[in-house]
């Protein structure tokens, strides 16, 4: 029906970059996702029998070596702690072989963070276009240190360098979750295990001057968020079935917020999950903050179940859940 996800080597992007305040395409090439540290657990009741799950075997075919050209034309849809999402529009040889797209463009200091995103992509490839959206790839690109990116200016004001982002709260851990636990957590796992660095600085380009470069991530568009003050009964079943699809391989999102949760595209788009057999009605994003475990699934779907449903009952009384609230 489209091409495959690992089609395309290449991106090619209008819009994006300018130079003296004059719009340059920007050409760039797959980057290299960056794999978390895994969370494990010693404790038998929470341990997933055999381990950590295993990476499977990629269904795609040999990696293509095409080039994706694609336009930014409207304003950003999103913007987060990473970076922001815009609609892209396809060149015309492309428009009838993928579907409707989205880019994701890291802010100045967080490339390491989209990095890590492309690795849970990578890493559920097995689900993309059931459960989670499509990732047409992760590409990377060294620009001119005086090149103006869309949205960059604002995000420098608000970044902190000195901040560190740790997606594991003592609170978050499946094993405090559970009420016939009375154990306490694994000692082998502590906080500073799985700190993320936000701010890994580019190796000195020869001539001595830091090195500026920019990373995105190719995504399939998908809807709108869940709607609010209106019973979602009907909805959350299917919600807690996509992040069970997240627990067989071991994935936890730590964000499970309305905005992380979009309606799938139309059914021709969407394919059928194979852990339940059926098409799902929405779709997960947003990875970087997540984890990777030896948690059982049990574990895992309790943890998560926990989190959907203080989000759902939230909106159903017209308030948004957050993760940190």
């Amino acid at each position: 029906m489209f091409r495959p996800m690992n089609a395309f080597s290449s991106l090619v992007i209008d819009g994006l970059v300018k130079i003296d305040s004059v719009d340059v395409s920007l050409t760039c090439f797959k980057g290299i996702s960056k794999p978390p540290k895994p969370i494990t657990t010693s404790i038998e009741y929470y341990a997933r029998a055999g381990g950590l799950p295993a990476r499977l075997p990629s269904k795609l075919p040999t990696p293509g070596n095409l080039c994706l050209h694609v336009s930014v034309t409207q304003d950003r849809l999103g913007r987060g702690r990473v970076g922001s999402v815009y609609p892209v529009r396809l060149d015309e040889t492309e428009q009838n072989s993928l579907p409707p797209l989205v880019m994701k463009v890291a802010t100045r200091h967080r490339s390491d963070n989209l990095a890590r995103e492309a690795w849970f992509y990578e890493e559920m490839e097995n689900i993309q276009g059931s459960s989670i959206a499509r990732c047409y790839g992760f590409f990377t690109a060294e620009i001119d240190s005086n090149s103006e990116v869309l949205d960059w200016a604002e995000s420098d004001v608000k970044y902190n360098p000195d901040e560190e982002d740790d997606p594991l709260d003592e609170e978050d851990d499946p094993s405090d979750d559970d009420d016939d636990s009375s154990e306490s957590k694994d000692e082998g796992v502590t906080k500073e295990d799985v700190i993320i660095s936000n701010h890994t600085v580019p190796p000195p380009a020869s001539d001595g001057n830091e090195r500026t470069f920019i990373s995105v991530l190719v995504l399939e568009r998908l809807g709108d968020m869940m709607p609010m003050l209106v019973s979602l009964k009907d909805i959350e079943p299917d919600i807690r079935e996509i992040y069970s699809d997240l627990g067989q391989f071991g994935v936890e999102q730590m964000d499970v917020r309305w905005c992380n949760i979009l309606a799938a595209p139309t059914p021709q788009y969407s394919l059928v999950c194979p852990y339940h057999g059926h098409k799902h009605h929405w779709r997960v994003v947003d990875f970087d903050r997540s984890r990777k475990s030896n948690f059982t699934l049990r574990q895992i779907e309790f943890a998560q179940g926990s989190r959907i449903r203080a989000l759902i009952y939230g909106l159903t009384i017209g308030h948004v859940v957050e993760p940190w609230d």
